[in-house]
């Protein structure tokens, strides 16, 4: 699988890195959450089976799931990578959630939310500070901290997967803390039998409590732990050449029907067919072109103007 070079920026757990894209090969991440943002032209950004085609200004966030993009224009796109191991003093069990944020028309739920806006404004924002400032500007990393957890705030509480059908739906912190306490517990033990029984002793909660907390506000049980076993055979079909009985077994399936069920329900496809076509753009070499912030100062100075008459001139609130 391809190795994504990043751009790190010193003493931060932020990366940011401009290119020209024609063909990015598929790639994954550990611990790390990535935000794919067009600048120019357009992109096609694909992953979990499915086709988004970002335009300017339009950005898909990814956590764990392997993603490749490719164009027919040279896209200038930049790519903003978080690493969540350096995030886990500020929020417990970041690494084992599952977020989700498309910026684009396309997503299958509606997508311009304030939450949205404020993002999209919040990435903007740290290109214009980048293009106007370097690491021996005062404050420049004490900034670049401050940003990276004003964006991680907003994907950690409302891009995670209990807001994604029902983007402006009212949640206790605390029940929302239960939530994510619960997915950390199924991906450290999906390999196992695990029962509504488990969770709610483990939270120490009535069973009927769990099963209406998770029914109320999330994708529920069953549909999570499908999700984090989708997942890791998902890896495995990429990774190893190992059955699909097998991967089924290795990823906590009871039977491989079950697999198949929900690897269905979670990439649009069954196992081999996404095995087939993956492994097919996997053997394709990278077709890119880094460049500087700089490089991209007129892309980027356009989004700013565009983002602030938004704002400004046409009323369009982001913060509320």
């Amino acid at each position: 699988m391809s190795v994504e070079r990043i751009h790190w920026i010193k003493d931060t757990p932020l990366g940011v890195t401009v290119r020209r894209i024609s063909f990015v090969a598929p790639h994954a991440h550990e611990n790390m959450v990535e935000i794919t943002m067009c600048l120019e032209g357009s992109i096609t950004f694909d992953y979990c089976f499915e086709e988004f085609r970002l335009k300017e200004g339009e950005y898909i966030l990814v956590d764990r799931d392997t993603h490749y993009m490719h164009s027919g224009d040279d896209a200038l796109c930049v790519s903003f990578h978080i690493d969540l191991l350096k995030m886990t003093g500020r929020y417990r069990n970041v690494c084992n959630q599952m977020f989700v944020c498309e910026g684009t028309p396309e997503s299958e739920v509606p997508y311009n939310t304030p939450e949205h806006k404020q993002l999209r404004g919040m990435l903007i924002s740290v290109l214009d500070y980048l293009l106007k400032n370097d690491e021996t500007m005062d404050k420049f990393t004490e900034d670049i901290l401050h940003v990276t957890e004003g964006i991680m705030d907003l994907i950690y509480y409302r891009f995670d997967y209990v807001f994604w059908k029902v983007s402006d739906q009212v949640i206790t912190e605390k029940s929302l803390v239960r939530i994510k306490e619960i997915v950390a517990y199924l991906f450290r033990h999906y390999t196992e039998r695990i029962s509504l029984n488990d969770l709610a002793g483990y939270i120490g909660v009535s069973t009927g409590y769990m099963s209406l907390l998770l029914s109320k506000h999330s994708i529920g049980f069953e549909q999570a732990l499908a999700y984090i076993r989708s997942w890791r055979a998902e890896r495995l079909l990429l990774t190893t050449e190992m059955s699909i009985a097998d991967i089924s077994e290795e990823s906590g399936f009871s039977a491989t029907k079950y697999m198949y069920g929900a690897f269905n329900y979670w990439y649009h496809c069954t196992p081999g067919e996404y095995r087939k076509k993956y492994l097919r753009e996997m053997k394709k070499n990278n077709k890119l072109t880094e460049v500087s912030v700089t490089e991209a100062r007129e892309q980027i100075i356009h989004l700013t103007n565009e983002q602030l008459i938004l704002m400004y001139i046409k009323g369009d609130d982001v913060w509320n």
